[in-house]
């Protein structure tokens, strides 16, 4: 599952996978878009969720803060 959220001038997309063992793992990254492309910074969470709804909330929410409180971006993957 993947959900994708605007917020502040960012892109938020968070993604789950489904576990053998049970539960979810989540994911996510923060994307910017500028005039000479996108960069990406991809984000993994350790937590293990019951249900994909909860994996894309908490992932979701983890963008908000590393947003709020600045991160060192990741690498351009687009090129424009």
């Amino acid at each position: 599952m993947k959900s994708r959220q605007g917020y502040k001038g960012y892109v938020i997309e968070a993604r789950t996978c489904e576990l053998k063992d049970g539960g979810f793992s989540a994911e996510f990254s923060v994307k910017e878009h500028e005039a000479f492309g996108v960069t990406e910074t991809e984000f993994h969470l350790p937590n293990t969720f019951e249900t994909q709804e909860s994996a894309i909330e908490a992932a979701t929410q983890a963008g908000r803060q590393k947003i709020d409180v600045g991160f060192e971006r990741g690498s351009e993957v687009v090129k424009g």
